[in-house]
């Protein structure tokens, strides 16, 4: 693949509101995004989840682990934070270390699955709304997060707030190019319209490469980045890009033969503006 002109369609932002990246949704469309959350957790059990994810889970936290040695000592006086964790994720697989995590859906999520979320301290809560004090984590979690938030700028705040001076965050999350999303936009408007539902209800935003760089350069410098890799899934952009070319979707299928393609994982390591 030309990885120049790949590269060069991630460039631009997506939603913009008096030319300027939109950067909250209303409560109303984010309750609507929590609400169809939880009835898709709803269609899992500890068991199918532990088929489709744990092991996967499992080495990512495993790889992370050794990425953050080269950055901090991990021992078990280290304390990591996982924000918007889900049922379970890599938070739930650290071994040595002190875990936490914060998912507004904690609740439900105790009452329905059987993980050990006393072990990663599991409270209920928003990232908007961290309930830890000021520099309290060595490392900080988002990962495929932030496109779920009411306000990303709080949320990045907030992580810079509870962040030691030391610390590093670790972000992931999925980027679009910006010709794939004004088609998304077309779809979204003629679903709507004709079906009466929302595309991608899950996600009140949808972000490109940079629009998330924006939103992290407010708070914090990127040590190093990747694009297109996703631990436990796909090894660089090429193994993306051959994954599209062999997906069953006809949809998903026909946008990678133009060269557009959704959900690129993005990654990065990050310090305190102030701590650089």
């Amino acid at each position: 693949m030309n990885k120049k002109k790949f590269y060069n369609s991630l460039k631009g932002t997506s939603e913009t509101r008096n030319g300027k990246l939109k950067k909250t949704v209303s409560k109303d469309r984010w309750n609507l995004a929590h609400v169809s959350e939880e009835e898709f957790w709803e269609e899992y059990t500890t068991d199918s989840l532990k088929a489709r994810s744990t092991e996967r889970y499992r080495k990512k936290a495993e790889a992370l682990l050794e990425l953050w040695s080269t950055y901090l000592d991990l021992n078990k006086n280290t304390n990591i934070l996982q924000i918007g964790c889900g049922p379970e994720d890599i938070i739930n697989h650290f071994k040595t270390v002190k875990k936490y995590s914060i998912d507004p859906l904690a609740n439900f999520y105790k009452k329905r699955f059987k993980f050990d979320y006393e072990a990663s301290n599991l409270k209920n809560a928003r990232g908007e709304q961290i309930p830890y004090p000021d520099k309290f984590f060595d490392i900080v979690i988002l990962t495929n997060v932030l496109d779920h938030t009411e306000s990303p700028e709080r949320v990045l705040s907030e992580i810079k707030r509870v962040l030691k001076d030391d610390g590093i965050f670790y972000f992931e999350n999925y980027i679009f190019q910006k010709n794939f999303l004004r088609i998304a936009a077309i779809w979204g408007l003629l679903k709507k319209t004709f079906t009466k539902q929302i595309f991608n209800i899950h996600h009140p935003f949808m972000f490109t490469r940079d629009d998330v760089k924006i939103l992290l350069g407010s708070n914090f410098t990127i040590l190093e980045e990747d694009c297109g890799k996703e631990i436990g899934a796909h090894k660089n952009i090429e193994s993306l890009v051959k994954s599209f070319k062999t997906e069953k979707k006809f949809n998903i299928k026909l946008l990678s033969k133009f060269g557009l393609y959704g959900s690129i994982n993005y990654m990065c390591v990050c310090k305190k503006d102030n701590a650089i």
